[in-house]
């Protein structure tokens, strides 16, 4: 007698996995891989088979009703990853099966037309026990890491090898695919329809596609010949998932690429402090293009009193009597920070965040839950009628430049539309970390408005967000300004001499002595509740069932403590040994509802 282990799609509690008898007439069918139907708790659900054995220690099994896809819908090596991922992001099985590797259709392959033929997969090819994966991190431009993409491509399919390219945006889908041939070319990416993924999937599957492109979960296309791995702008945010399972891309493509002995390349002109400690230690190995030096101003603004330097100012000025296009970095879009009453400071602030709300227009904006409001006449507070914006904003920088430069064109790039509307039709942009996702033109000045303002955020990323954002805004412009009121900060030094290794030696040192990644594992437990008092009681049982296992920082309120009506706080664990993990891991995995675990967390904020 055979049985199946399958995985359920639905919630489990104390496992993932689950006997099944399997009916003699399903007999011949049945392989790892399989999607079928089987009871569950009363109902019939869907569920993968990951394994086959001949007896279970359960006497009465419950057998598989049907076979919904007669092709298994994950290989083996996928079925590997999933529980890799599991085990590693602290997740259910189900999760990491469904959620991710078996993309969700609206129809299944029972609704499939008539016409097409039964589906065929190529074998896998099985890895050579004495295969190691080689790793590359390529840390230049991306004019040259694209050449060396390219290289890398054009070996690889000479091989008839398939190829997997990730990406941080779509708009960059035409840089890649103009330079690669069109046949054999697939994509998966967020954009697509359920019913799109699915048939782009069963191509990928069935070894139609050569050259697959794609965002994040592109990573779990069912490559059955895959030989290279590509990742461009690793250090980009959206390669981490920002819903459970809470995986980050680079970590599983180094875990993919171990199970299939394929190369995995990696590309960045500002890598992650993590990343470039592993090429260091000789587990990538480092690429790097030196380029030329630019002529790059600290500008004391302490001395200054006003938003655009004195220094600043004759710059600019220089450059549009040559006709070169400026660009000032403002990181912070409306009028201003805040909107305040000045005699009695009241602020406003939204009514389910808590966070002041941005003045913009003729409204205010909370750019956490998306919400606005009309600003009120008078305060509600004193009911001063002489309510105004504070700080600097994008919209209240514009003013100050046309006041300076009535008949330059000012142009604010803070989306898409303003893009596309103004294109290259202006003399000095106004722009946020946004603008970065186009193609702008030759840049004769970068000037960076606000160079310390996100190093005040409480989180250890903040100098390195800070510095990866930056420099590549002065890498544009043939020459450079930054205006600071903290000129002595080594990640402004770093920057003033566009220098990753300055900056990164400093970083490390910093999070050597305060205990930070790579030196620890980071674990951030998140709990939300919508009373102040249940989120407290909560996090504060939770830490003393950690605290005399690891290292703890908490639990306090969160940045921002209230998020959509609710209350925020968070425990942060410092993980030194994997004997510590294994300790708490039961702890972690059967946290009540209410409760989020983000294993190496990107944000802390």
């Amino acid at each position: 007698m055979q049985i199946a282990q399958v995985v359920p799609k639905a919630k489990t509690l104390n496992t993932d996995v689950f006997d099944y008898s399997i009916p003699p007439e399903l007999l011949p069918q049945i392989r790892p891989g399989l999607l079928v139907e089987i009871p569950f708790h009363g109902r019939k659900i869907e569920g993968i088979i990951i394994n086959l054995k001949r007896s279970s220690h359960i006497p009465r099994l419950l057998p598989i009703i049907s076979v919904i896809d007669p092709e298994p819908v994950v290989d083996k090596t996928h079925i590997r990853l999933a529980e890799w991922m599991s085990n590693y992001y602290l997740i259910p099985l189900g999760k990491t099966l469904f959620e991710n590797i078996v993309p969700p259709a609206k129809r299944t392959i029972k609704n499939l037309t008539k016409e097409e033929k039964p589906l065929t997969i190529a074998k896998v090819v099985k890895k050579n026990k004495y295969q190691k994966s080689r790793k590359y991190l390529i840390v230049a431009d991306f004019n040259h890491r694209l050449k060396f993409y390219l290289q890398a491509i054009e070996k690889t399919l000479a091989q008839k090898k398939q190829v997997l390219i990730l990406i941080p945006d779509l708009g960059m889908l035409h840089f890649f695919t103009k330079s690669l041939p069109q046949a054999n070319l697939g994509f998966i990416h967020s954009q697509m329809t359920k019913t799109q993924r699915w048939l782009e999937w069963e191509k990928i599957r069935q070894g139609k596609t050569k050259i697959i492109i794609g965002s994040q979960s592109a990573i779990f296309a069912p490559t059955n010949n895959l030989g290279l791995i590509i990742i461009d702008q690793e250090e980009n945010e959206t390669y981490k998932n920002d819903r459970s399972p809470r995986f980050h891309v680079v970590n599983v493509a180094e875990e993919l690429s171990k199970l299939t002995a394929v190369t995995l390349v990696i590309g960045s002109l500002t890598p992650r402090v993590e990343t470039y400690f592993k090429a260091l230690k000789n587990i990538y190995t480092l690429k790097k293009i030196e380029e030329k030096p630019r002529s790059i101003t600290i500008v004391d603004m302490n001395n200054q009193h006003q938003a655009v330097s004195l220094p600043l100012q004759q710059k600019v000025e220089e450059n549009l009597k040559l006709k070169k296009k400026i660009i000032l970095v403002l990181n912070r879009k409306g009028e201003g920070i805040k909107y305040a009453c000045p005699d009695c400071h009241w602020t406003a602030t939204c009514e389910k965040c808590g966070m002041p709300l941005t003045p913009q227009e003729d409204r205010l904006f909370c750019f956490r839950c998306e919400k606005s409001v009309l600003p009120p006449q008078k305060c509600p507070k004193c009911q001063s009628v002489h309510l105004k914006p504070f700080g600097l904003g994008t919209r209240r920088l514009e003013k100050i430049l046309k006041n300076l430069w009535n008949k330059a064109s000012i142009v604010r790039i803070e989306d898409e539309k303003q893009f596309e509307f103004k294109k290259n039709q202006w003399d000095i942009a106004i722009v946020t970390s946004y603008a970065l996702k186009f193609n702008l033109p030759p840049i004769g000045l970068s000037g960076i408005i606000d160079a310390d303002q996100g190093f005040n955020f409480p989180d250890f990323r903040s100098a390195e967000k800070t510095f990866q954002n930056l420099y590549k805004f002065l890498k544009i412009g043939g020459e450079g300004i930054i205006q600071t009121h903290s000129p002595d900060n080594p990640t402004i030094s770093a920057l003033a001499k566009l220098s990753y290794e300055n900056f990164f030696t400093n970083e490390l040192s910093v999070r050597q002595t305060f205990d930070f990644p790579p030196f620890v594992q980071l674990i951030r437990l998140l709990y939300k509740n919508v009373t102040k008092e249940n989120t407290q009681k909560e996090t504060e049982r939770v830490s003393k069932l950690l605290e005399n296992i690891v290292s703890i920082l908490g639990p306090t309120p969160a940045f921002i403590e209230r998020k959509r009506g609710y209350y925020c706080w968070q425990i942060l664990i410092k993980i030194q040994r994997q004997k510590q993990l294994e300790e708490i891991k039961n702890i972690l995995t059967l946290l009540p509802q209410g409760w989020v675990v983000d294993v190496d967390p990107i944000n802390l904020l």
